[in-house]
């Protein structure tokens, strides 16, 4: 169990790295973005509960799609496509290869400037929730 968020976030990377229109999937932060468009999944926040041998673990996961910002309008326009192919991709495994007990539903999202670094981009932030049982 002790591995069990990385190993969530690691397959959540897997799925989301396959999306057609994908340039560049992240496993790492980088330190600035230069392929366009891109992805990186994070850790975000979370709620743990223990009682006796039994646990679980609600994870929402930070999945950031980025457009460079050079045209805004372009970057804007590009970025519509990406709820639906996001919602799609969990929704074809939604146990991520069985690293997660379910991905809870909605999936909530935000269009807007993201900032990364020095740098402001474009794109699409997704608050992905990860739900993990253990022993």
């Amino acid at each position: 169990m002790a591995d069990a968020l990385q190993d969530a976030i690691a397959a959540l990377n897997t799925t989301l790295r396959a999306m057609t229109g994908i340039v560049r999937w992240y496993d790492d932060p980088p330190e600035s973005l230069n392929e366009f468009p891109c992805g990186l999944s994070y850790a975000e926040t979370g709620e743990l509960t223990a009682q006796g041998d039994w646990c679980r673990g609600l994870h929402t996961v930070r999945v950031n799609i980025y457009h460079s910002r050079q045209v805004l309008p372009t970057a804007i326009n590009a970025a519509k496509v990406w709820p639906y192919r996001v919602m799609s991709a969990l929704r074809a495994d939604q146990t991520l290869g069985g690293t997660v007990a379910a991905i809870p539903w909605p999936l909530t999202y935000r269009c807007q400037p993201l900032q990364y670094g020095d740098q402001t981009h474009y794109g699409v932030t997704f608050a992905v929730v990860l739900k993990i049982h253990g022993a």
